[in-house]
């Protein structure tokens, strides 16, 4: 199905960032919530958010998700895990692959990294970060 995504300016900053290898937040003047990726007012308080800024990208799994069964369009092959990722520095969470675990040794808590694409596949999109993996860190 064809379809247009219209990112936004808050967004595009952000996939503009992943194709430098940069996960880049934006912080609420008004609430100080930090959110990854940014949209460009605060869902809480509707203030305009302050300028883009880098975070080193680790983070703590939150929830997972571990994909059994295959369906229609899907680019990988089951099983895998899907995570919910809290990036250190931001009050949000991205979705993402976690891989270079097994799933039955992944755990809430567990720390990651994000493994980012070659130069030459980086994009505008969250495709340049293949995969998070584990840091080998303490669990939260």
């Amino acid at each position: 199905m064809d379809y247009t995504y219209v990112a936004g300016g808050g967004r595009s900053l952000f996939l503009r960032g992943l194709a430098r290898r940069e996960l880049l937040a934006r912080r609420c003047p008004g609430c100080a919530q930090v959110y990854l990726p940014p949209p460009e007012f605060c869902s809480r308080c509707l203030t305009e958010l302050s300028a883009p800024f880098p975070l080193a990208g680790t983070g703590t799994v939150r929830t997972f998700c571990v994909v059994n069964f295959p369906f229609p369009g899907q680019r990988f092959d089951p099983p895998y895990v899907v995570a919910q990722i809290q990036v250190h520095g931001a009050d949000t969470r991205l979705m993402h692959l976690v891989r270079e675990i097994g799933s039955d040794a992944l755990e809430i808590g567990t720390e990651v990294e994000p493994v980012w694409a070659d130069d030459a596949e980086l994009t505008h999109s969250l495709d340049s970060i293949r995969y998070f993996r584990p840091t080998g860190g303490a669990h939260a």
